[in-house]
């Protein structure tokens, strides 16, 4: 798992956690660790005892003299006389070292009904810290339960921190006392926090730091003592105090998901998401042929069709996505084409309508469309752009729909959308309607936009691109009939790199949101990516539309493929972990594991109009995750990839 810098420390424990839950403790480390000050335990004794030479010095005890000084004392005393009065005999000088003793600091835990839920993430917080600290100092951390005085336990492994997270106790201040405690009247905590003072000062070797956490008791009769109470209704205040310093701060609660598994101890994720896996995964028919690891799978908008294209055929399989309650799937229908050679630029999946796109030479040629046609390529992009130095990103289709004629829509590498049409009737165009004669064979090219980033079927008869011009990110709907809508209009300077849309629209209204990646650099060369999510308000028309929008950091080594919209309309970023094994869901305050996929994922493609994942693996395997449901359905397609 790749950390920041600033959590380089405590790597060995962050490892512990899914990445998704270790950036949740790595936060309380971060703001936890300033409030600890100085460590001040030493792990030796301060006596120094000599221990071999150090070097020889022209001063020191006559007790350290060199033998040779003391041979040259017995062949010739004048001379010897003489280095003497001129400070010119050597002395051994000897290595003093500070003999080590077993240094131990000791953190006690209140597990009892105040400290219940959140309040227990900050005590594996301090748990940890406390644990580097010592090992830092070459010295040892053990750490016990309030209501159990006199019990410790190490801090070697992530069983001993689920220890701490099972040790709660729903008993009001069980705590036991010693006659004397109790005739001083002190309180259930006061008389737990004296018999742990009595333990530790008994204990061979006594702690020479003691903490206690929660324990809220007045005074210092531990040493070091930290207090954690609720501040809010998303917000924790904890307050660190010693006899010498006082320091306090606000924490904001994390989400609940991920606390809610810390405080289970579920820490790794992945074996939870492997055995919910395993309980929903479905086996389906293969189909024929082997999937291709070369083309991303597609999503029909609206319609549980997924496609994917086959490695040694010129063809594909189109599925058909079994409904909640059914355990039984129709075997794929093949998608042939006529020609094996040609090499497709893009495909676009409608229903079951798969309608592609191939370049050869100076002619566009499309695939099903109504039939097969070509069109000049230079003519549609513009005078001297030539397939050589432009590629299809991505292809979307509207199909016919009573009088509408069906349209290609088309994205190059260079920014361009262009759209494409054909029809024996009613037709449009950048100039209104057309009759077209009855034998017109030849298609209908539309130059859309410049400057595209995205492009993304929001409706049945539109499709939603997003534009970077003039300082503007423009969020825009055209529909079959060429007629174009500005949904919304967001201020934008700097430069931005990939872009998705998750938008649904309806006339001038629409619902959704889009992201826009800036590249940033990092120290010592690491680098990694701003993604700016802009989210809007539901049922707004787009000239009152405020967007909302939050920055989202990832490494460079994380792969964004796509935009998810939860039922509410909150945006989240779809992400690969950079072993590509894992499919993450990457929001605002939570990231979550969707997928955990036992080889790497090559082809990730995000429906735009349901909550449908499709991925192919290196095994050649055609996986359909559900955003918001367990359901994981496996599709062999082959023994073998292509």
């Amino acid at each position: 798992m790749q950390l920041p810098e600033t959590l380089t420390p405590w790597r060995a424990w962050l490892d512990w956690f899914d990445p998704e839950l270790a950036v949740i403790v790595g936060g309380l480390l971060l703001r936890l660790h300033p409030l600890l000050g100085a460590f001040r335990l030493r792990a030796h004794d301060g006596r120094a005892e000599p221990e071999g030479v150090d070097d020889l010095r022209r001063r020191g005890n006559y007790d350290r003299l060199l033998l040779s000084e003391w041979a040259l004392a017995d062949a010739a005393p004048e001379e010897f006389d003489r280095r003497a009065a001129g400070g010119e005999h050597l002395f051994l000088n000897p290595k003093l070292v500070a003999r080590e003793v077993d240094a131990l600091t000791v953190a006690v835990f209140d597990c009892g009904p105040s400290q219940l839920g959140a309040m227990r993430l900050v005590h594996a917080a301090m748990w940890i810290l406390l644990a580097q600290r010592a090992q830092a100092a070459k010295a040892r951390f053990a750490w016990g339960v309030a209501h159990k005085p006199g019990e410790l336990h190490t801090a070697d492994s992530s069983e001993q921190l689920r220890r701490l997270f099972a040790s709660r106790t729903f008993e009001p201040d069980c705590a036991a006392g010693d006659a004397q405690a109790g005739a001083a009247a002190l309180s259930p905590r006061e008389r737990l926090e004296r018999e742990w003072v009595i333990a530790l000062d008994q204990a061979d070797p006594s702690p020479g730091e003691r903490w206690s956490i929660g324990l809220h008791t007045p005074g210092y009769g531990l040493g070091h003592r930290v207090d954690v109470l609720r501040a809010g209704a998303e917000e924790l205040s904890v307050t660190i105090a010693s006899r010498q310093a006082r320091r306090e701060t606000r924490l904001r609660l994390p989400a609940p998901g991920p606390s809610l598994l810390l405080l289970r101890g579920e820490f790794d994720l992945t074996l939870r998401t492997k055995v919910q896996a395993q309980a929903q995964v479905r086996e389906h028919d293969r189909g024929s042929g082997k999937l291709s690891l070369s083309h991303a799978p597609m999503i029909s908008y609206g319609t549980p069709h997924v496609a994917a294209v086959l490695a040694d055929w010129s063809a594909a399989n189109i599925y058909v996505m079994p409904g909640v309650n059914q355990y039984r799937s129709r075997p794929p229908r093949m998608s042939r084409w006529w020609r094996r050679d040609e090499s497709w630029q893009a495909m676009a999946l409608n229903g079951r309508a798969l309608v592609g796109v191939t370049v050869k030479h100076d002619q566009v040629d499309f695939w099903q469309l109504l039939r097969r046609w070509s069109n000049q390529f230079s003519g549609a992009v513009g005078p001297g752009v030539s397939p050589k130095n432009v590629k299809i990103l991505r292809a979307v289709f509207l199909k016919r729909n009573r009088d509408r004629v069906p349209r290609l829509f088309v994205l190059l590498n260079n920014g361009q959308l262009l759209s494409w049409t054909r029809g024996l009737g009613l037709s449009s165009g950048p100039d209104g309607p057309k009759l077209w004669n009855a034998s017109f064979l030849g298609p209908d090219h539309y130059h859309v936009a410049t400057d595209t980033l995205a492009v993304a079927q929001s409706g049945q008869e539109h499709i939603a691109y997003l534009r970077h011009a003039d300082g503007y990110l423009d969020l825009q709907q055209i529909d079959c009939d060429a007629n174009k809508h500005t949904l919304q209009r967001t201020p934008m300077r700097e430069a931005v790199g990939a872009a998705f849309i998750h938008a649904r629209s309806w006339g001038k209204g629409w619902v959704g949101g889009f992201c826009v990646e800036q590249a940033v650099g990092g120290r010592g060369g690491e680098r990694s990516s701003v993604w700016k999510v802009f989210t809007s308000n539901p049922g707004a028309t787009s000239n009152a539309q405020v967007l909302n929008g939050y920055e989202v950091v990832l490494p460079a080594d994380w792969k964004v493929v796509g935009l998810g919209m939860l039922h509410r309309g909150e945006q989240y970023l779809i992400a690969l972990r950079p072993d590509r094994k894992g499919l993450m869901r990457v929001g605002a305050r939570h990231r979550r594991t969707m997928y955990e996929s036992p080889v790497p994922i090559v082809q990730v493609s995000v429906a735009a109009g349901s909550d449908l994942i499709a991925l192919i693996d290196q095994s050649g395997r055609l996986i359909v995750v559900h955003e918001r449901d367990p359901r994981v359905l496996v599709y062999e397609g082959g023994k073998r990839a292509g």
